[in-house]
């Protein structure tokens, strides 16, 4: 009697174990980190409006400059389950890029004015920490999906340097800057399904549309992969990552725009435990 209560009591022990190893361990792990490589596609327009020249067109930094639209970069991604309906994701990448080029025309960036012919050099910086709430939603073992919130700090820089004229007068090698670091709230979306223990099929959206302090416009960041678990905690995956951000930018560091885009393939190395 004695003996079949402990083969009863270890049975019961084992059975969340046994259920789990029926999905993948994303669906059931309390903490997953996955980092790699973004191959991204860029494309950056922005435009910066002079105190006494007014607003200045905008400015496709890929093309007047020659700054290169493909961006291979590190990206992180960091997810805890902290209930079991409940967790909390970080994502992190941040795109830096510059070019020397001679301009084929005027471009005007705030009251300065940089002339057709001269040698200018071009710098974009881009960082973007992503935090997300969530709420799973599912009742199955085999998938997850659920809706949250969450922030996204972008923080951008463009830079110019070269010969400039400012206001009619002449400067030799100055550098003109335009920056700007905000927390955009969003609301979002995921779904994750697990057709076998080795396999997950996942996709997620986050997005943003409304008037935020001294920003207006709006966010998208979406993507859709698979991950392939290779042992008990390491897995492989890859997604198709895209990231938008179209603002209008009214502070006194910087009156003007900005339009981005980084979209491609996210190759990454998972780890999962509890």
């Amino acid at each position: 009697m004695n003996r079949a209560r402990i083969v009863s009591a270890a049975l019961a022990l084992l059975g969340p174990c046994v259920a789990n190893a029926d999905v993948h361990p994303f669906l059931t792990d309390k903490f997953i980190l996955e980092a790699g490589a973004f191959l991204s596609k860029a494309d950056l327009n922005g435009s910066v409006d002079g105190a006494t020249s007014g607003e200045n067109p905008v400015i496709d930094f890929e093309e007047q400059f020659g700054i290169s639209r493909s961006e291979d970069l590190a990206a992180v991604e960091f997810a805890w389950r902290f209930t079991e309906n409940w967790w909390t994701q970080l994502q992190y990448f941040a795109p830096d890029r510059s070019a020397t080029a001679a301009l084929e025309e005027d471009v005007a960036f705030g009251d300065a004015l940089f002339e057709q012919g001269s040698s200018i050099t071009a710098s974009t910086g881009f960082e973007l920490i992503r935090l997300f709430f969530g709420r799973n939603f599912s009742k199955r073992q085999d998938m997850n999906y659920g809706v949250g919130a969450g922030l996204h700090r972008i923080d951008i820089e463009l830079s110019l340097s070269g010969d400039v004229i400012v206001n009619g007068e002449p400067f030799v090698n100055a550098t003109r800057v335009a920056g700007a670091a905000a927390p955009l709230p969003n609301i979002g979306a995921w779904y994750d399904w697990s057709p076998s223990p080795k396999w997950l099929l996942d996709a997620r959206v986050d997005w943003l549309d409304a008037s935020v302090g001294d920003y207006s416009g709006g966010l998208l960041n979406a993507a859709i992969g698979v991950n392939y678990q290779l042992f008990e905690h390491v897995g492989i995956g890859a997604k198709y990552q895209t990231f938008g951000l179209d603002l209008d930018v009214d502070k006194t560091s910087w009156q003007g725009g900005i339009d981005i885009t980084y979209e491609g393939a996210y190759i990454y190395l998972s780890a999962n435990w509890n």
